[in-house]
């Protein structure tokens, strides 16, 4: 995963309606987030994420199916985004992924988080962006 942004844990809720959002746990995999320069692995709160299998689908009693950004790359499933700034700094993190209605305020989110949702926009059904 690419670097984050130093602003962490100050989320406020960027969903146009959360109680129509559906979520699930989902376990984040720490060795595929970039440290920042002081050494902290923090995933922000909606960025893409995904997995090689339908971490959905998986049989979970049979492993963790651990999920990282999702850039679209081919073999790459979409799982959802993350719903809070987590930080993977000692190792892998459990996370809420929201995965279906979510409707995300752009002015919400970090630019960063904003740019990785537009370039894989038409590759994550269930999540949209409005700017609003």
């Amino acid at each position: 995963m690419k670097k984050m942004a130093q602003q962490y844990f100050a989320n406020s809720d960027p969903r146009v309606r959360p109680d129509l959002t559906v979520g699930l746990p989902g376990t984040i995999d720490s060795s595929t987030v970039t440290a920042d320069s002081s050494g902290k692995k923090v995933v922000l709160q909606g960025t893409p994420v995904g997995a090689t299998t339908d971490w959905l689908s998986a049989d979970q009693s049979k492993g963790t199916t651990k999920l990282s950004e999702f850039t679209g790359a081919d073999g790459q499933e979409f799982a959802g985004v993350i719903a809070a700034d987590t930080d993977v700094t000692a190792g892998d993190a459990d996370v809420t992924v929201w995965f279906e209605n979510v409707y995300l305020r752009q002015k919400l989110l970090d630019s960063t988080v904003v740019a990785a949702l537009q370039a894989v926009a038409g590759k994550t059904p269930g999540v949209k962006l409005i700017n609003r």
